[in-house]
């Protein structure tokens, strides 16, 4: 991605204006739906605020600059709570990393994404030092879930409201990305743009793609469970795990009324057939609870997995 996608950008223009006329909030609290780029935005302000030049944005020269481009700027510190809780030792330690004077620029920053993961300790740790904040210092904070953070942290940060984008927004950013058109394709899937990005990125996109199709094959009696299930392993048991629940969500939507995307018109024929919408709530719901039992217990993934689709 070389550009900031363009819903991001007039978020991007109001910190940079307060930051040129020095009338920007040592604290900011980035917010919006899940995967609209919250933390790609916060990643931009970082760069202007570390910048050694005083213009609105950064200049992508000097040496802080540099460093940033090099991911090694001595007085950035990062804090992400997507993949575990955020524990106030972990805060506490990073507080005091930042008490001192920048090593190099002007500014010091903080950035905590996902800060919903914070636990209760952690945030009036974060709360501690937003009320003490030493000089030079900025908090940027990232959440698709502000309303769980303490009030008293938001009430210490300029909010920042990042738009949800439409979907002929997303679609049409999505073609400027790598596999964009098969991205597109996912909309059954998702519609939250950076997560669709990140599915990109982490090289899934056929895992999600061939899902649909290896699903109504199975309906059809044409393949086993254990085709569908081909690919399951230890590191995408979640993925397999959501992107069923997607399909029998969509199935239940348009149940309702809501349109279904193409690739899903097969499959939700085949499972009004054979289950009726009854049925097919309660193994969406036994789907979520399977999801929850992998990752507490020494379940087979692949044997409750199977065990689930010949349920369908």
């Amino acid at each position: 991605m070389t550009e900031l996608a363009h819903w991001l950008m007039p978020c991007l223009r109001q910190v940079q204006a307060l930051k040129q006329t020095s009338r920007l909030s040592h604290a900011l609290l980035i917010t919006g739906a899940d995967g609209v780029g919250q933390e790609v935005l916060a990643r931009e302000i970082v760069k202007d605020l570390m910048c050694e030049q005083n213009g609105a944005a950064a200049c992508g020269h000097c040496h802080s600059c540099q460093l940033m481009q090099a991911d090694t700027h001595p007085d950035f510190r990062v804090l992400d709570g997507q993949a575990a809780t955020i524990k106030v030792d972990q805060v506490r330690s990073l507080v005091r990393q930042i008490s001192q004077k920048p090593q190099v620029g002007q500014n010091k920053v903080v950035l905590i994404t996902h800060a919903q993961a914070m636990n209760i300790n952690a945030a009036n740790a974060v709360l501690k030092a937003l009320e003490e904040p030493a000089p030079r210092t900025y908090f940027i904070l990232t959440s698709s879930q502000s309303t769980s953070l303490l009030p008293t942290v938001r009430s210490r940060c300029l909010l920042v409201n990042v738009p949800t984008p439409n979907a002929s927004e997303v679609k049409q950013w999505l073609m400027l990305q790598p596999e964009g058109q098969t991205l597109n394709a996912l909309f059954w899937l998702t519609t939250q743009p950076f997560r669709l990005l990140a599915i990109q990125q982490q090289g899934k996109v056929s895992l999600f793609a061939n899902l649909p199709h290896q699903l109504a094959s199975m309906l059809q009696g044409a393949t086993p469970a254990s085709d569908v299930l081909k690919g399951l392993d230890s590191n995408n048991i979640d993925d397999y795990c959501n992107g069923l629940a997607a399909i029998l969500h969509q199935c239940i939507l348009h149940s309702t009324g809501a349109p279904i995307d193409e690739a899903l018109q097969d499959i939700y024929k085949a499972l009004m057939t054979r289950l009726g919408i009854q049925s097919l709530m309660a193994r969406y719901q036994s789907l979520q609870r399977l999801k929850s039992d992998l990752q507490k217990t020494n379940l087979n993934p692949i044997m409750q997995l199977t065990h689930e689709l010949n349920q369908w």
